[in-house]
């Protein structure tokens, strides 16, 4: 038995379960709660007058743009050392990097009146990325393995001509892929639910990555001060940073369901299993908010299933301590590298047929 026939097997289980039927009703009622939430919203913004975009947009940018690069080439001799001066450098940097992408992209900003579709559902994604959708993975593979070490069921693939390596990494396979897929898709759920409920504009406005994080200590203040830096940052249209967002989304979450899978092989009962990858994920979450500042909380794996959030400053603001998209995927690879190891080492010494 070759590794594409136990990857098709373990694929075709995967879609007879009745977990992926309660995995799937999770995430509709998840995309029904945004859609609910959008439409409200909506009728919050209705309320405000209708007003016409003002045609020489382009004319107050280019002045906007104009003052705020000589407010920053005064403050350029000046040193960083208070927060003041590091926010008002910050919020110059930002203006001006704006101004420049909307005069080179010819990109008017929006009415008041008018929701952004692509930036709300960006920020929903990024939240639901912390515990919502890593639930749904656990729910989804938790058990793939345990599951069958308790009805009995492994014991009839175990003595098939096939290596337990190459069992364990089918099913690896399938539990990492479905994972990913239910991610990317559960993005672009919520995004044509936004789009339906605020309209299509909003996919050429401005996004910031690349943001990197300082933080100030100041007299009298108990925790350092964050300042989001933009002096080497990248703007993106929305479209295309959501395209980038939803592919991290799917990343991390092959991460989460190596993690959910290592449960799976370690604890052979599928209630046990389950129970202590979501435990986990909660346990993790909770211990990054109360460990705010600390230095060690980077090293969790909770704190970086949202990449985007690195790579746009968001949880560096989060956790208290400056982080990069390139430190969240080590994390999250070193996690999956070290608890494959295990689960195979388990898996590989395991007395199954006796068990």
């Amino acid at each position: 038995m070759t590794l594409w026939n136990v990857v098709q097997n373990e694929w075709m289980k995967l879609v007879r379960r009745r977990r992926l039927t309660i995995v799937v009703a999770l995430a509709l009622c998840l995309v029904g709660m945004f859609a609910l939430g959008e439409h409200h919203e909506k009728q919050i913004v209705a309320r405000v007058a209708t007003q016409a975009q003002s045609a020489d947009w382009r004319a107050s940018t280019q002045a906007d743009l104009q003052a705020a690069q000589r407010a920053l080439n005064q403050m350029s001799g000046a040193s960083s050392g208070s927060v003041m001066e590091a926010q008002t450098r910050s919020s110059l940097e930002q203006r001006i990097q704006e101004d420049r992408y909307r005069l080179a992209h010819d990109v008017a900003p929006l009415a008041p009146n008018l929701l952004n579709g692509w930036s709300n559902t960006s920020q929903f994604v990024g939240e639901a990325t912390k515990t919502f959708i890593p639930l749904l993975v656990v729910i989804l593979v938790g058990d793939i393995v345990a599951g069958e070490m308790t009805q009995g069921t492994i014991k009839l693939l175990v003595v098939r001509p096939v290596r337990r390596r190459t069992l364990l990494v089918g099913k690896w396979l399938v539990s990492v892929a479905s994972s990913g897929v239910l991610a990317f898709l559960l993005c672009f759920a919520f995004l044509g639910v936004a789009l339906a409920v605020d309209g299509p504009q909003g996919a050429m406005q401005p996004e910031w990555l690349n943001v990197s994080v300082r933080f100030f200590t100041q007299p009298g203040i108990l925790q350092p001060v964050p300042v989001a830096l933009y002096d080497h940052a990248l703007v993106w249209p929305a479209w295309q940073a959501f395209l980038l967002q939803s592919a991290l989304v799917a990343g991390a979450m092959m991460a989460m369901a190596t993690i959910a899978f290592t449960c799976s092989v370690l604890l052979p009962s599928a209630m046990v299993a389950t129970s202590a990858a979501m435990g986990a994920v909660i346990i993790g979450f909770v211990v990054s908010a109360m460990a705010r500042g600390q230095s060690w909380v980077k090293w969790l794996f909770t704190t970086h299933l949202s990449l985007y959030g690195d790579l746009a400053g968001g949880t560096a603001f989060t956790i208290g301590s400056p982080v990069s998209l390139t430190g969240g995927v080590v994390v999250l690879i070193a996690w999956s590298v070290v608890l494959l190891a295990a689960a195979f080492v388990r898996f590989g010494r395991q007395d199954i047929l006796n068990a």
